[in-house]
C-alpha cells in the first residue's frame, strides 16, 4: 500500500489519533467500537506504509516516538481544518441545526441553566437539547458534551473555558427564627447563631466583605447539607441561618419566606464557568447558547 493512499485512509489516521490520545489499544478500541487486535492491525499497516515506528510499546505501557509525535501534530492539525469548515458551513446556513449537549455539575450549574434552555429552545425550535446532570466534578466532562457549566475548575482537555463571573450569594433567615433569635446586624453574630452548613466545603466558615478585605466568620449548627433545596427548605423551616445564590433562594424570598440578612456584606468567592468544545469558530448552536448564557445567568 502506498504512502498517499494510506495517508488518505481517514479510518487508520484516526484511529492513530484516538491511540495517542488514549494511549491504550483497549481503549482505543472500546471508544471506535472494534477489537483491540483491529486497532493493532490498522497501526501496524499504518507503520508499514510510513516506513516508520510511531508508537514504542512496553509492558509498562505505550508512548509515541518522535515520527509519531510530528504525525499526530499534523493531523490534529487536519483535523482542526475540517472542523473549522464544517463549523463554517453549518453556519452559512439561516438558522442552526442539529441537537445541543448541555452538561451541568452540581446544583447551581443545573438551576442557573434552567432558564437559558427554555429561552434557547423558543427562540430556536428547530433545535434539540441534551441535558445530563452531575454531581460533582469528579465525574468530569462527560463525552460528546457541547457545553459544561460549573462551579468548580475542570481540567477538559480540548474544551475552551470562558468565566460568566461571580455568583451573587445571600444569608437568610426565615422571619419566625428572627423573631425567636432576633436580628443579625454584624457577620460576627451569627457565631452565635444556628447556621446550615454546606458539608462539601472542608471550612466551616462563611465569607463577608470588611473594610475592602474578607473576613472569614466561622459557623456551626445541628445541619449541614450538600444540597441547596434542603438547604433552603430546613431555612424556611426555621432551623437557622442559611447561606446561598440568591437564584437559589429569590422565590422563597420574594414569598416572604426567607429574609435576607447582611446584603452589603456577603463575599461571593464562586464564579460560574462554562467550557465549550471547538475553537473560536463556534456552531451557531452552542454561539447561541453561549450568548444567552452571558445575558442571563447571573
Amino acid at each position: 500500500m502506498s504512502v498517499k493512499r494510506v495517508l488518505r485512509d481517514l479510518n487508520k489516521l484516526n484511529t492513530f489519533v484516538r491511540v495517542a490520545e488514549r494511549k491504550s489499544f483497549t481503549r482505543a478500541a472500546e471508544d471506535l467500537r472494534t477489537t483491540p487486535s483491529m486497532i493493532s492491525k490498522h497501526i501496524k499497516e499504518l507503520e508499514e506504509a510510513l516506513g516508520f515506528v510511531i508508537l514504542n510499546r512496553s509492558t509498562h505501557g505505550m508512548s509515541l516516538t518522535e515520527a509519531g509525535e510530528g504525525l499526530l501534530q499534523n493531523c490534529l492539525e487536519m483535523l482542526d481544518q475540517i472542523d473549522s469548515y464544517v463549523t463554517e458551513a453549518r453556519n452559512s446556513q439561516e438558522t442552526p441545526h442539529g441537537t445541543l449537549s448541555l452538561q451541568t455539575i452540581g446544583d447551581y450549574a443545573g438551576l442557573a441553566a434552567a432558564p437559558v434552555v427554555a429561552r434557547y429552545l423558543s427562540k430556536m425550535p428547530g433545535l434539540k437539547l441534551h441535558h445530563s446532570a452531575s454531581p460533582d466534578v469528579s465525574q468530569g466532562p462527560g463525552d460528546g458534551a457541547d457545553i459544561i457549566l460549573t462551579l468548580k475548575r475542570l481540567t477538559a482537555p480540548g474544551f475552551q473555558e470562558v468565566d460568566l463571573g461571580a455568583v451573587r450569594h445571600v444569608v437568610c433567615a426565615s422571619p419566625a427564627y428572627l423573631a425567636l433569635h432576633g436580628p443579625v446586624s454584624d457577620p460576627r453574630m451569627l457565631k452565635e447563631r444556628s447556621c446550615i452548613g454546606d458539608l462539601k466545603s472542608p471550612s466551616k466558615e462563611w465569607p463577608f466583605h470588611s473594610s475592602g478585605q474578607t473576613m472569614l466568620v466561622e459557623i456551626g449548627g445541628p445541619l449541614l447539607s450538600n444540597g441547596w433545596v434542603l438547604a433552603c427548605e430546613a431555612a424556611i423551616l426555621g432551623l437557622g441561618i442559611v447561606r446561598a445564590p440568591a437564584r437559589a433562594v429569590e422565590a422563597a424570598v420574594a414569598r416572604g419566606q426567607l429574609i435576607c440578612l447582611l446584603e452589603n456584606s456577603v463575599a461571593s468567592p464562586e464564579r460560574l464557568l462554562a467550557y465549550h468544545s471547538g475553537g473560536s469558530a463556534l456552531p451557531k448552536k452552542t454561539a447561541e447558547f453561549m450568548a444567552l448564557l452571558r445575558e442571563m445567568v447571573l
